[in-house]
């Protein structure tokens, strides 16, 4: 085939047992979000470029990073490359009853440079809380990662810093250049530290805060910026409320600044305990203004789902199918439609056999679309109203009345 009906660059298909871990780790997320009362939101992928350029938002120099082009009507248009400026529009134009909590999964693109693990259209899952402007909306935040990362067996690392303490620290060290400073100290983990150094000294900032921040002590940096500081009571409260929640996985680090200019408060780095950084967020109590909206405290976070995705595929996470494959040796199709349907009523998932393959083939196609259980009914099975159900990771055969639906249902769970 031509390499034209390829998927885009940057881009890619998910199939079979992909499009299940896939699949799984977005219901795990659905029904943690829902269990706090967070509800969905849907927005279109496709947004006016307008609600991206705005100074406060991302600006216009996001324009080389994502896809942006001219529609038939010469509007510039782009398309989403994260929820947060969406659900913006959507408190600046609506009267939302407050605090209001929603969560959004779903494909956002980047014109990102494609490379391992980076693509320019993947899935994350959001969850935000605005009309909350106490701590507390922080603390449910990181409540919720520990329920989603637990859902999967996953370990999270979460580190955290303010921005109000970073604007009094570049205060002394970067007056009147802390926006351009903020973003080369995002860079901290990317690049050496000289460099860092070199960058901040171009624009006119002393590169003596990456010494200070390096020694991650807030000891040391209230010697600076003073005990006073809101920042510093900022970070100590939220560290209170952590260990009273028994969060021992979320950690104060003075490193951390976050890229985009609407935080105002607490941001958040989520990483995989010894392994990548699968997502992030803070608070952006002033976004909702700058659209145009009613001046709205919030706070939320991103999961990287194609992040989880990778890191799950490379350590071999298996899902298996719910309910069993149903199959028949020398009995009519029709029978086994009949009795498949019966159990699909009783709330049991039963794919039947459509082909009539022999037994060794059907056990054989069963294990490799991620079956663990199969329904075998013979002639005499038949006759007796039963079947045999199979677990194929152990092997182990039992044989149950067919019209016993609740034991049925226990086997196959």
């Amino acid at each position: 085939m031509g390499s034209n009906l390829q998927p885009v660059r940057g881009m890619r298909d998910l199939v079979g047992s992909d499009a299940l871990i896939q699949e799984t780790i977005e219901s795990n997320f659905r029904e943690v979000f829902a269990s706090y009362g967070y509800l969905p939101l849907y927005t279109p992928a496709v947004e006016s470029f307008d609600l991206f350029k705005i100074k406060g938002a991302a600006g216009e120099a996001i324009k080389d990073e994502i896809y942006y082009f001219k529609d038939k009507s010469e509007r510039e248009i782009a398309l989403r490359f994260e929820f947060t400026a969406s659900l913006a529009r959507v408190a600046a134009t609506s009267q939302l009853k407050m605090p209001f909590k929603r969560y959004q999964i779903g494909e956002v693109y980047r014109y990102d440079r494609p490379q391992a693990k980076r693509y320019r259209a993947f899935c994350q899952a959001d969850i935000d809380i605005l009309g909350v402007s106490g701590l507390s909306a922080e603390l449910e935040v990181m409540l919720v990662v520990k329920d989603c990362f637990a859902r999967l067996n996953l370990k999270p690392k979460v580190i955290y810093n303010s921005r109000k303490l970073l604007e009094e620290i570049l205060n002394k060290y970067a007056k009147g250049k802390e926006v351009e400073a903020m973003r080369i100290l995002d860079k901290m983990d990317k690049l050496e530290k000289k460099d860092i150094k070199a960058m901040l000294e171009e624009k006119g900032a002393d590169p003596k805060v990456v010494d200070l921040i390096e020694k991650n002590s807030l000891e040391e940096i209230a010697k600076i910026i003073g005990n006073e500081s809101v920042g510093i009571r900022e970070i100590k409260d939220f560290a209170k409320m952590c260990k009273e929640n028994n969060l021992d996985f979320v950690e104060y680090d003075a490193r951390l600044a976050r890229g985009f200019e609407y935080y105002t408060g607490v941001v958040f780095e989520i990483k995989l305990d010894n392994g990548p950084s699968v997502g992030g967020g803070g608070r952006f109590d002033k976004l909702v203004e700058t659209y145009g909206g009613q001046a709205t405290p919030a706070v939320g976070i991103s999961i990287g789902v194609s992040r989880i995705f990778d890191y799950l595929k490379e350590t071999n996470f298996k899902v298996g199918l719910e309910g069993l494959f149903l199959m028949g040796i020398g009995v009519a199709q029709k029978d086994i439609f009949r009795i498949a349907n019966d159990l699909r009523a009783n709330k049991i998932f039963v794919e039947p056999d459509l082909v009539g393959k022999n037994i060794s083939k059907n056990l054989e196609f069963a294990q490799k679309k991620g079956y663990r259980f199969v329904g075998i009914i013979g002639e005499n099975e038949m006759k007796e109203g039963k079947m045999t159900i199979k677990n194929l990771e152990t092997g182990k055969q039992e044989v149950v009345a067919v019209s016993d639906t609740n034991k049925i249902r226990e086997l196959v769970r």
